[in-house]
């Protein structure tokens, strides 16, 4: 059964930058020193930019209503119902989110970034088949959008399509090889095709980054017991414990390896569950002028 659980990432669903973007194909301005937002001809009134402000600042209530206000200066420009969309996301209103991003989908089809926004969106109220055919779309669009095939690789992990989404993920990793929640996700896919070599070898990246976290070796011992390595699992939980020293489910774990080698030398232990807890953080953000 695949526990693989998905969050609604709402803590990173906005990591603003106050900066012009070309997600909806807007120019990028001149290094020359920026316009007032009062007199910008891009941003009416600075709604925009003062919405990126407050939607930076968490303040996902002003930051929608100064989005609106854009939206009424400006009601053609998809940027603005992008950016409320976000902001709505932030503030954990779906329904609202869905139907800015729809909307932003609407006046600029040809951009990929509405469809992940609105993917999002739809993966967290576990929309499978509707987010997935948004990513696929998005993709379509820009190839090369590391974000799309994360959410998308996502998705299929939900759906048990390890394939695909080893797939996907691979080519995440080849663009940010720095990735690592890339690494431990298709290490879990891995795990689930039974490539155990390959999961072992993605977890040992992870943990080779914050060799500090507890879930990596457990995560990683989870696959040495199902590839039949009971010593190698019972080291990782023993480091593991010395990281956490009341991990009650390693203790427990350790302990019926340990018993089990004594007795058996072949029969090990019955894997711990170890998946990865969260869905990809959302990447769409508000964009100023």
């Amino acid at each position: 059964m695949n526990n693989y659980k998905i969050g609604t990432a709402i803590g990173l669903a906005i990591a603003l930058v106050a900066c012009p973007g070309d997600l909806f194909g807007q120019k990028k301005r001149s290094r020359k020193a920026p316009q007032s937002t009062a007199t910008n001809p891009q941003d009416p009134g600075g709604h925009s930019a003062a919405g990126v402000e407050a939607a930076k600042n968490r303040d996902y209530e002003k930051a929608i209503a100064e989005f609106t206000k854009a939206i009424e200066a400006e009601p053609t420009d998809a940027k603005n119902y992008f950016n409320r969309a976000t902001a709505y996301r932030g503030a954990n209103k779906l329904v609202e989110a869905l139907a800015d991003f729809t909307k932003a989908i609407e006046l600029n089809p040809a951009n990929a970034g509405g469809y992940i926004g609105r993917g999002e969106v739809l993966l967290q109220q576990k929309q499978l088949d509707q987010a997935l055919a948004d990513f696929d779309k998005s993709l379509e669009l820009a190839p090369n959008d590391a974000s799309a095939r994360r959410f998308r690789g996502f998705v299929y992990i939900s759906q048990n399509e390890w394939e695909k989404a080893v797939e996907d993920y691979s080519k995440v990793i080849q663009k940010v090889p720095d990735d690592d929640s890339a690494y431990e996700r298709r290490a879990f896919a891995y795990r689930n095709l039974k490539k155990y070599k390959e999961a072992i070898a993605d977890y040992s990246k992870t943990i080779a980054k914050d060799p500090k976290d507890p879930e990596g070796y457990r995560r990683r011992a989870s696959t040495h017991t199902l590839a039949g390595d009971s010593k190698s699992a019972a080291a990782d939980f023993r480091t593991l414990l010395k990281i956490k020293p009341d991990d009650v489910d390693a203790q427990s774990r350790l302990k019926a390896l340990e018993t089990r080698a004594n007795s058996s030398p072949a029969a090990t232990s019955p894997a711990p569950a170890a998946s990865p807890a969260v869905a990809p953080p959302a990447q769409a953000s508000p964009r100023s002028n």
